[in-house]
């Protein structure tokens, strides 16, 4: 008996020591009211769906309720300066991904902003966003390609969609017309939202448009095709589930733009340290939580978590790509 009250004692002692070992690598959670996820756009579009994500699935991780803001305009632009409006305190992060964030705006829109890229960091990225050219099923062009060629014979007969201006698609434009030699060619309008330009490519008012594809319900679309996707060759998983060329293949050519980028959460920059940290943690934890992963898969969306090293890394190399292009939308305008 004194033997097992003895060994019990020690795996006690162990589990203690587990237990505050845990405790210690886990830092301290600062949300003592609630958590506000800024959308930069309005609700029922994929951005707002992604922020809604974490809302249903953060609350039991943090303690405290989780509260999505949609702030549109701008594309992007106004949640993102009313984000920055917000006390330094953790309490207000915003989503976007690598079109409209901020490392994209402050290259885009740098007149009048009150920060730089260096006044933000990311807390982390959770989702691949791929953007694709999407046409009406019953489309007289069964490829970009087809497309290409009519536009290099008939300068303006095709309307080309993109979300804009503002966003980093203006220069992945840019770039393909550019690689196609079709610069000037297209008849290209921009939109506010992925839906409002699926609406009018169901009327016919848009030819094809440039959004967002990375969801399974678009493989077997019953009213749209995807026509090529914005995704490196190289970059392409072995298991990644959509099936379409990428637009690097059409063109013939690598694309610097033209690629996936990721949606990720950002804070300001000068928020404690601590603070960042457990955000984090709370945003890491969330997004392998089997219900978050679950959730993700039946979006079509597969959930990933990328740290904040790796993501800063990635921002960073974006943020210079944009201004390295930035001539090319200046002499278009002009």
């Amino acid at each position: 008996m004194r033997r097992i009250t003895k060994m019990a004692g020690v795996l006690l002692a162990a589990w203690g020591g587990m237990s505050a070992a845990v405790a210690q690598d886990t830092p301290e959670n600062f949300l003592e009211r609630q958590l506000t996820i800024v959308v930069p756009y309005g609700p029922g579009g994929l951005t707002d769906a992604r922020g809604r994500a974490f809302q249903a699935n953060m609350e039991d991780i943090i303690g405290v309720p989780v509260v999505v803001q949609n702030v549109s305009g701008g594309g992007a632009l106004v949640g993102i300066n009313f984000t920055y409006s917000r006390p330094s305190d953790g309490q207000h992060v915003v989503i976007a991904s690598g079109s409209d964030g901020p490392h994209a705006h402050s290259v885009l829109s740098p007149s009048g902003l009150g920060w730089d890229w260096e006044d933000w960091t990311p807390i982390g990225q959770f989702a691949r966003s791929v953007l694709g050219f999407v046409a009406p099923e019953d489309s007289e062009w069964d490829s970009l390609q087809e497309m290409i060629d009519q536009v290099k014979e008939e300068p303006g007969s095709i309307t080309l969609a993109s979300l804009g201006p503002g966003r980093a698609d203006d220069l992945y434009m840019l770039e393909f017309m550019q690689a196609t030699d079709t610069l000037g060619k297209w008849n290209w309008v921009f939109y506010s939202s992925s839906g409002n330009a699926q609406a009018d490519l169901l009327t016919g008012d848009l030819d094809v448009a440039y959004i967002g594809v990375s969801r399974n319900d678009m493989i077997d679309h019953p009213n749209f095709q995807v026509l090529a996707q914005g995704l490196k060759e190289e970059e392409k998983p072995a298991d990644w589930p959509f099936p379409w060329p990428t637009v690097e293949s059409v063109v013939g050519q690598e694309l610097d733009l033209i690629g996936a980028s990721y949606a990720t959460v950002f804070a300001k920059a000068d928020t404690p340290a601590e603070r960042i940290e457990y955000l984090e943690h709370a945003f890491e934890q969330t997004a392998n939580d089997p219900d978050f992963i679950k959730m993700r898969d039946e979006f079509g969306e597969p959930a990933l978590w990328r740290d904040q090293e790796t993501a800063q890394e990635n921002l960073d190399q974006m943020h210079e790509l944009l201004k390295e292009y930035l001539p090319l939308r200046d002499e278009h305008l002009e």
